[in-house]
């Protein structure tokens, strides 16, 4: 590296600019940095991103996530993957994560819920009416 074009550092103060002991020490030659904080003073608060929740955490619709599985795998996979993230979220004080994975894993359930019956009752409907529609008459 090169110091050229760079501006070069202020002179040092009239009196030898040296530490003296009896004030607080220059600063130092970077311009700065964090110095860890005061001594004595409270660590800063854990807990992620707004410190502890508070109450329980949603419901995170595991079994409905799971019957949506049984009934559509293609909308319950999702689902089960949303449910499984509700409580690693909401312990990690991501609440509005928690709420949100919830209300996904919820809504996806349910889709696979609902077009699992629908398909259930198509099928159904389709078996029974082939079974009527056989002639069970011999035509000898």
């Amino acid at each position: 590296m090169s110091d050229y074009g760079s501006t070069p550092p202020p002179p040092p103060p009239p009196g030898g600019g040296g530490y003296d002991g009896g004030s607080t020490p220059p600063p130092p030659p970077s311009g700065g940095g964090y110095d860890g904080g005061a001594y004595g003073a409270p660590p800063p608060p854990g807990g992620g991103y707004g410190g502890p929740p508070a109450g329980p955490p949603p419901s995170n619709n595991l079994v409905l996530a799971i019957l949506g599985l049984l009934c559509c795998w293609p909308l319950g996979i999702p689902a089960v993957v949303f449910a499984a993230q509700v409580n690693g979220k909401w312990n990690a004080g991501d609440q509005a994560g928690a709420v949100e994975a919830a209300g996904k894993a919820k809504k996806f359930a349910t889709i696979a819920l609902v077009l699992g019956i629908i398909a259930t009752l198509i099928y159904v409907a389709l078996i029974v009416g082939g079974v009527l529609s056989t002639d069970t008459t011999t035509g000898m």
